[in-house]
């Protein structure tokens, strides 16, 4: 076992572009002016926001720029953060040498529910253009009885077929920043971060920082991700717990919501390693499901579908298969919702295990399945149309299975709203003339709706045994590197 751990740190430790400061001499005309800004969600969000840091952002500068800070403003004045890190990066794209300077900022603690702003400078006397000021919003990873959104989207760039998604993403933060939590990118980021020697990455940022300077951006890792071991997606997002799992899974807490993500494209790469993330998953949903009272919602997200309709598609074929631990793993926690992206389309599922229709309460005369009450399975949804280079010939319709409600290849983008802890409203919504192309509400409350007969009841919920190995902490062994609500 030893010599098997050891085989998977080499592999997972080929991240050997990341180093402390190196100079590399560059030909720019503003090399420390501050690019790329985002915020994500930092490690110690989860516990309390007013005692720790709960965002962070990060920057790009040409140069290591050791002198760059950022300008907090606060209830008792302006603060001075100085940059938690400064990583220098580099790799050869295309046979060109790419290389960039990323600076991590973790801010203080910061109060939920506050608006706060901040510039990004790169020199103490302001000769490299700061940016800014940009205002953010702290969300509240406690329920505080306001409802909660989260805007949920896969498969984007930054090409004509994904503009009309960035224009709304853009106008959802010029409009309504303090309503939404964080933007969720499910993977397939830039198509592809590394193309055009590094720049089609670089342009992505940039084009994604109106909003994501103001907007945590949370990530998950898809299959146009995996280049060099992921190690451009790993430069330019730290999602928390980044240094045990490095981006390929975590979870978080908003509201009374409960997020968790997982990479696989991580195990289809290494299969060895699905016992590591299993354990890990089914870890944090077992702890997720004992806190129901307080966060009765729970969301998986990831790149891979477990289950989808397009004919001739081998995630839609046998992911369900592949991946039967995951699946067992959800149900067995009482999922409420697992999301994916990476077929280009919008599909929505009715509760689903195992390839059958579980049991959910239902309206005989909803014919559309608007509403969904006390599902006894995870409800599956697929949102891979956020739009990319080339797309249009994934636009072609198609019939959804028996399992399925809905299928839709229109460039749209979701909106997830926890109205409270009984209802859960999801929308998907077009990008082109921001029309909610399909809505459903997932509720909870089994003794109002008793009269209500089971959609399914012939369909037994079988008890499983999940069959994981377990590992000390349930962590990779990754060493730690040095280096309405319709928005329109």
């Amino acid at each position: 076992m030893a010599s098997v751990l050891l085989t998977f740190l080499v592999i997972l430790l080929a991240f050997p572009n990341i180093h402390s400061l190196k100079v590399t001499p560059r030909l720019q005309s503003n090399p420390c002016k501050p690019e790329q800004i985002h915020l994500a969600l930092s490690d110690s969000y989860t516990p309390n926001p007013a005692s720790s840091s709960p965002i962070k952002a990060i920057f790009h500068t040409q140069e290591p720029c050791d002198s760059a800070y950022i300008s907090l403003e606060t209830l008792s004045g302006f603060e001075k953060i100085i940059a938690t890190s400064v990583n220098y990066f580099e790799d050869t794209y295309s046979d060109k040498l790419y290389s960039t300077y990323v600076h991590i900022f973790d801010f203080p603690a910061l109060e939920p529910g506050q608006v706060y702003e901040y510039t990004c400078h790169s020199d103490a006397n302001d000769t490299h253009s700061p940016q800014g000021p940009f205002n953010f919003y702290v969300p509240n990873p406690q329920f505080d009885g306001q409802s909660t959104s989260v805007i949920m989207f896969g498969d984007l760039d930054n090409s004509a077929d994904g503009q009309s998604t960035m224009t709304s993403l853009n106008g959802i933060k010029d409009t309504n920043f303090t309503s939404v939590a964080a933007y969720i990118h499910m993977g397939d980021i830039a198509y592809d971060l590394e193309g055009k020697g590094g720049k089609r990455g670089d342009d992505f940022m940039n084009a994604i920082q109106t909003f994501a300077a103001s907007i945590p951006y949370m990530i998950s890792l898809g299959n146009h991700e995996t280049y060099n071991n992921f190690s451009n997606v790993n430069m330019r997002f730290k999602m928390p717990l980044f240094s045990e799992t490095q981006n390929h899974y975590y979870s978080y807490n908003i509201g009374n919501m409960h997020f968790a993500t997982i990479n696989l494209d991580l195990v289809i790469l290494y299969p060895e390693l699905m016992q590591y993330m299993a354990n890990w998953l089914a870890n944090d949903l077992e702890q997720a499901n004992i806190n129901r009272n307080e966060r009765p919602w729970i969301i998986v997200y990831t790149h891979r579908p477990l289950y989808c309709s397009k004919p001739g598609n081998d995630d839609c074929d046998n992911n369900a298969a592949r991946y039967k631990v995951i699946e067992d793993i959800i149900n067995k926690y009482k999922v409420d919702l697992y999301v994916s992206g990476h077929v280009h389309a919008y599909e929505r599922m009715l509760p689903v295990y195992r390839g059958n229709v579980s049991n959910f309460q239902h309206d005989a005369n909803d014919k559309h399945f608007r509403k969904i009450y006390n599902a006894q399975a995870p409800v599956y949804l697929m949102h891979g149309k956020a739009g990319h280079d080339g797309d249009k010939d994934d636009s072609k319709p198609y019939d959804p299975k028996p399992y399925s409600v809905t299928v839709d290849t229109k460039y749209s983008y979701m909106a997830v709203h926890s109205l409270n802890n009984t209802h859960l409203h999801v929308e998907n919504i077009g990008s082109d003339k921001q029309k909610i192309l399909d809505e459903f509400y997932l509720i909870k409350d089994c003794e109002s709706f008793a009269h209500l007969p089971f959609y399914k009841e012939e369909f037994e919920v079988e008890e499983i045994d999940i069959e994981v190995e377990i590992f000390v902490n349930g962590f990779l062994p990754i060493k730690k590197q040095k280096r309405k609500q319709q928005f329109k």
